[in-house]
């Protein structure tokens, strides 16, 4: 089976409301860098030409994002910018920002164009959520049964044969829920899981934590430490 990934743009505008609340937010900086996530690449151009009294800087990421200040979950160098004030990121969801106070000690304004919604992601908020995932590392690693959430939505499935097979051969319970849409209902509803572990979208073990009674990891962040275990 052939996956072809097709960017996608938000085509709604910035409302004057919104554009009047960014610049409270923003008037104690000067010098800003301004990030997206891709579907948002497109108002980056319309805030930059409707606030005129800020000096906003667009950096290239020289990882993996192909267009010029976006940021992707695994690759926040576009917000590499010593000189600026702030970070200045239009997304959706904590996924896409969350490195980025971690890797660089600046305030992150986070601006949901589709929403309206306005939030400061610092470093501690950021550690907040990093410490979960560390957690349910640890837990994972000592766990007795462990549950993989996986998407039946293309491009949305994190291969984890060898994962799963490492945590076989430690002698713990592996079972797979595969699902169109994620019901985090109906996840609370297996008690006897210690850990559950997401091969779909990474936001959903970072964003939607707070929906999970037990401890939800992404596949990827689980990997390094388990397959290291297993060898030692």
């Amino acid at each position: 089976m052939e996956v072809m990934f097709v960017e996608s743009r938000y085509k709604g505008r910035l409302s004057d409301g919104l554009i009047g609340k960014i610049e409270e937010a923003i008037k104690d900086y000067k010098k800003i860098n301004l990030v997206a996530s891709v579907q948002y690449l497109n108002q980056m151009d319309e805030l930059t030409q409707k606030i005129k009294d800020k000096e906003f800087v667009i950096k290239q990421s020289k990882y993996r994002a192909m267009h010029k200040g976006q940021i992707l979950g695994c690759d926040v160098y576009a917000a590499d910018c010593p000189e600026c004030d702030a970070i200045l990121s239009l997304t959706q969801g904590y996924f896409h920002v969350l490195g980025i106070p971690i890797k660089y000690d600046k305030p992150v304004i986070n601006v949901d164009p589709e929403t309206g919604e306005i939030e400061v992601i610092d470093k501690k908020m950021a550690d907040k959520y990093r410490k979960r995932i560390l957690q349910g590392i640890g837990l994972a690693l000592s766990a007795k049964k462990i549950m993989f959430v996986e998407s039946t939505k293309a491009g949305q499935t994190y291969g984890a044969k060898m994962l799963k097979k490492a945590m076989e051969q430690k002698g713990i319970e592996v079972y797979s829920l595969v699902a169109d849409e994620i019901n985090f209902n109906r996840l609370n509803e297996f008690r006897d899981i210690d850990v559950f572990v997401s091969t779909a979208c990474q936001r959903i073990a970072i964003d939607e934590m707070d929906k999970v009674e037990k401890p939800i990891i992404n596949a990827e962040d689980l990997e390094s430490y388990f397959l290291k275990q297993s060898a030692e």
